[in-house]
């Protein structure tokens, strides 16, 4: 006798259960194919690869530094960058209208440290602007065609920071993308942020690894001179309070131009942001930048974030559902083929314990990011620092 549960049976492929073809089954297919193409592309090469690199300490680098208010941590960075292992390197800082003694403390340091070169720019009411001319400023006092960029409240992993960076600039590559970990920090905002940190270095290391590099971060990067001057963007978004160095990179970086340093010893440890509010701030600020990344990049930083989101919520309506076996295919390919490289990723990246809380902490930030872009469509952030 036919009816409706023959008919339904008599549809699906021989050997197949008909449960296997709920709509929540094929939506955590599809979007575990995204993610397991994204893993195999853009992370599996971070997390399994070849880290170490063979120093350069030959090519002269200018390492460029735009400092506001941090007359403090310069005291402590300017000499341990002074104890690089590299032959030939000067430290370019920009004093960016400080209201501290930051340029005092500059002055005092110079004559103890033949490498700084201290450059100013004098506060002044009438204007304001973000760090891109700071940074342009500092550009072009440097010396040296190739320069490394870095904050000031960050401190090198090694003594071979400049060296194993100038590395990334052999076979003609114009661009070189680091990390800058945060340094470990009790309280909920620290920990928030350096698995934040982490999880946006996997991507875009990753993604540079897999042939799309779309940005880099201020705190540990390299390129060329003719690099900053080739483009637009330092130009064209000088009205924004951040992203100089996302918008340089999006516009300038290529798959043959690009290079990507992975080596722990290369790292810049940034320190942590003192507490919750001032990061949820700095967060706000950073996502001004996305939409003036190329539209290739645009659909590829959404459909990761889209897949996890339909993949999770898939899964729920699944458990929730009672369907077991469609369950326990997607929680096993999570377990088994994604967090792994995550895992691996992240304890690369310097992520230390948290790596290990990967999962709930995918959850809190498939929530929270959502909340944070929307709060900064509404309220527009203005100013940056």
């Amino acid at each position: 006798m036919n009816g409706p549960d023959s008919f339904a049976n008599a549809c699906v492929p021989r050997g197949l259960p008909a449960c296997m073809w709920s709509i929540e089954f094929q939506v955590m297919l599809g979007a575990l194919v995204v993610l397991l193409a994204y893993h195999a592309v853009m992370f599996v090469r971070l997390a399994f690869g070849k880290r170490l690199v063979e120093p350069d300490r030959d090519l002269p680098i200018s390492v460029v530094i735009c400092a506001r208010n941090e007359a403090r941590t310069l005291e402590e960075l300017i000499p341990l960058l002074m104890q690089q292992n590299h032959r030939e390197f000067e430290v370019v800082v920009v004093n960016d209208r400080s209201d501290d003694d930051t340029w005092e403390i500059l002055q005092w340091m110079k004559p103890h440290h033949p490498r700084l070169r201290p450059v100013n720019i004098p506060a002044d009411e009438r204007f304001n602007y973000g760090k891109k001319i700071a940074l342009g400023i500092g550009v072009r006092e440097a010396k040296h065609p190739h320069m490394l960029l870095t904050d000031a409240d960050c401190v090198p992993a090694s003594t071979d920071w400049i060296s194993l960076m100038a590395a990334g600039f052999r076979d003609g590559r114009k661009i070189v993308i680091g990390h800058s970990p945060y340094a470990p920090s009790a309280g909920v905002g620290p920990m928030l942020e350096r698995y934040d940190g982490a999880i946006k270095a996997m991507q875009y290391m990753g993604f540079a690894q897999g042939g799309f590099p779309y940005m880099g971060v201020g705190r540990n990067l390299g390129y060329a001179r003719e690099i900053f001057f080739g483009t637009s963007g330092p130009r064209r978004h000088n009205h924004l309070m951040s992203g100089d160095d996302d918008l340089l990179i999006n516009e300038a970086a290529r798959k043959h131009n690009t290079a990507v340093v992975s080596d722990p010893r290369s790292f810049m440890t940034t320190r942590p942001t003192p507490n919750l509010a001032m990061w949820i701030r700095r967060k706000r600020r950073h996502y001004t930048t996305a939409v003036h990344y190329r539209f290739s990049h645009q659909v590829l930083l959404m459909l990761l974030p889209l897949a996890r989101l339909a993949f999770w919520t898939a899964l729920v309506l699944l458990a929730v559902k009672q369907r077991w076996l469609e369950f326990a295919i997607g929680i096993g390919a999570e377990l088994a083929l994604l967090l792994p490289v995550t895992i691996a990723a992240l304890r690369r990246l310097q992520a230390g314990a948290l790596a290990w809380f990967a999962l709930p902490l995918e959850w809190l930030f498939l929530l929270l990011d959502p909340l944070l872009y929307t709060s900064t469509i509404l309220v527009k952030p203005k100013r940056w620092k």
